[in-house]
């Protein structure tokens, strides 16, 4: 029996609902029983860790994805979640010491820039075979998507040094493990393999389950995510107003929270907003109610770049058919099961998809394809996961 310590710290300091964060729910939830044990770890108030077992994690995990209302702070009612775990008699609180003495393989399952989850990773290297999950290079290859507060630079750097360096990464996708080790280097023979995530989260809800095509209805277009740049949010929003200019009546939904790295993104949608273009941008949005906007939708828009798309995924889960561009892995994993790659480089090509699958009948080859069986699967994720996270 190996027994694997999962650090949750990052989690702890900077909870988000998250697709990274969604990898840790449903690494909890799935991780496969067998020789293999997991066991997550939190570092406490008192300096020391609290001891989580699978069931409780998946409960905690849970906690983000969550309905909430815009002022809830996640943060707060995560704390007091491990406060009321950590009062109850059977909870295993240690120190450092003896976290080496009781695992016999450490995993980081989230990108982490804090020294003290960098640090530990290292003392763990010295005495277990360490793993981490690999996601992406883009604070590397898209850094102006991102803004680090004063100093924390040279722990970015430190990450994905780490990536380098541990003994296993298990990627999330073909363009995670070339990034890995085209753009950071590591040596191709040293441990590398390719898990992808899953989608099957969401109960199976077929396209014919949705009214379609219904007379005076317009079709509606979703896009998912943060207004990261790299997501191209600007470009689809000026590729929708050109086309409602040229007479497409249709209605483009953005749903996530606003750009961290751009105000200019957050302002110029408020601005299609306010001047009345059929554009609507829901935030603070509930698991639930996300599902229902996308399952209400007539297609799912993915853009621009992207370590791997697990809302991709959930879009063909609920039924709703998928138009991408860009580096899109999850995208290109279900090309002819109802995602469909389009050009979309140009605010022209953009307007031009609008008006082209906005038209009555535009989707109804794609959404005939549409294949909610073929999404991966989570309990084939956590098993390689595992595998990777072993003694070896």
């Amino acid at each position: 029996m190996t027994t694997v310590g999962i650090d949750l710290e990052q989690f702890i300091r900077d909870p988000y609902a998250t697709g990274i964060q969604r990898v840790l729910q449903q690494l909890a939830i799935n991780w496969p029983d067998g020789e293999t044990k997991a066991e997550f770890v939190v570092p406490n108030k008192r300096g020391s860790f609290t001891l989580i077992d699978r069931a409780t994690a998946a409960e905690l995990l849970s906690l983000p994805f969550q309905e909430r209302l815009p002022d809830d702070d996640l943060r707060q009612t995560v704390n007091e979640f491990l406060e009321q775990h950590e009062q109850r008699a059977s909870t295993v609180q240690v120190n450092l010491g003896d976290l080496v003495a009781i695992y016999d393989a450490w995993l980081l399952p989230e990108v982490s820039y804090l020294p003290s989850v960098l640090e530990r990773l290292d003392i763990f290297g010295r005495c277990m075979p360490t793993t981490m999950i690999g996601y992406d290079a883009l604070p590397q290859t898209e850094p102006a998507n991102y803004r680090f507060v004063p100093g924390a630079a040279a722990w970015v750097s430190e990450y994905f040094r780490r990536l380098v360096s541990v003994d296993s990464v298990v990627c999330i996708s073909e363009y995670s493990r070339s990034e890995i080790i085209g753009r950071l280097r590591r040596d191709p023979a040293k441990r590398i393999t390719i898990a992808h995530p899953g989608g099957d989260h969401l109960a199976a809800r077929p396209a014919s389950a949705r009214e379609t095509g219904v007379e005076g209805r317009r079709p509606q277009f979703v896009r998912l995510g943060t207004m990261e740049a790299r997501k191209r949010p600007i470009e689809i929003l000026r590729g929708f107003e050109a086309a409602v200019r040229d007479g497409l009546d249709a209605e483009l939904v953005f749903i996530g929270n606003a750009s961290s790295s751009s105000e200019a993104i957050n302002a110029e949608i408020r601005a299609a907003v306010a001047a009345g273009y059929p554009v609507t941008w829901v935030t603070g949005a509930s698991d639930a109610q996300v599902h229902d906007l996308v399952h209400g939708a007539d297609a799912f828009l993915s853009f621009g770049v992207e370590g791997y798309g697990i809302p991709v995924l959930e879009a063909i889960r609920l039924g709703t058919p998928v138009l991408f561009d860009g580096i899109q892995p999850a995208g290109d994993l279900m090309v002819g099961r109802g995602a469909r790659r389009v050009p979309a480089g140009t605010e022209a090509e953009m307007a031009e998809l609008f008006r082209a699958y906005g038209r009555p009948g535009g989707l109804d080859g794609l959404r005939s394809e549409a294949d909610p069986s073929m999404v991966p699967s989570w309990e084939d994720f956590a098993a390689s996961v595992a595998a990777a996270s072993a003694r070896f």
